[in-house]
C-alpha cells in the first residue's frame, strides 16, 4: 500500500529556545509549538547549562523570545552570538500583545513573528530552507 505521507521523510527541526525559563510566556510559546501542525516535527535542543554551544551549532534555528529580553540579556546575547557564528537562523518572538521588540534583536533577526502558531512555523520554515520554500501542510 501507497503510503501518502510517511513519517520517515518527513524532517523533525532541532531548536534551541534561548533562556527557557518557566513563565508565561515560555510555556504559551511551548504550548503553541506543540499545538502546530502534525506536519511539522520539531526537537527541542535547548541546553540551559553553560556548556550550550554544541547544542546551538546542531540546532536548525535559534528562537528567542523578546519579551524575556530583560530577564537575561547577556545570555540571550550569547546565544545570538553563537547562533550567528555557527550561521543559524534566528527567529524572534515579539512579546504577547506587543508590536515592538529591541533594536539589537530587531538588527539580527532572520524573521520576527507575533504569537500566531501558523505565523511561528511559517518563520521557522521560511528561515531555515529560504523564501522559496513551500511547506505543504
Amino acid at each position: 500500500m501507497l503510503d501518502l505521507f510517511p513519517e520517515d521523510e518527513m524532517n523533525k527541526w532541532k531548536l534551541f529556545i534561548s533562556y527557557p525559563k518557566v513563565c508565561d510566556d515560555y510555556n504559551t510559546f511551548m504550548s503553541r509549538l506543540e499545538s502546530a501542525t502534525e506536519a511539522f516535527k520539531w526537537e527541542d535542543v535547548t541546553d540551559t547549562t553553560d556548556n550550550f554551544a554544541e547544542a546551538i551549532d546542531d540546532c536548525d534555528a535559534l528562537i528567542v523570545l523578546s519579551g524575556l529580553w530583560d530577564d537575561d540579556r547577556d545570555r540571550i546575547k550569547e546565544h545570538i552570538r553563537y547562533a550567528q557564528s555557527f550561521n543559524k537562523a534566528i527567529i524572534i518572538i515579539r512579546p504577547y500583545g506587543a508590536e515592538e521588540i529591541p533594536e539589537e534583536l530587531k538588527d539580527v533577526a532572520t524573521k520576527v513573528v507575533g504569537w500566531n502558531t501558523a505565523c511561528i512555523v511559517d518563520a521557522i520554515l521560511l528561515s531555515i530552507n529560504g523564501e522559496d520554500y513551500e511547506f505543504l501542510m
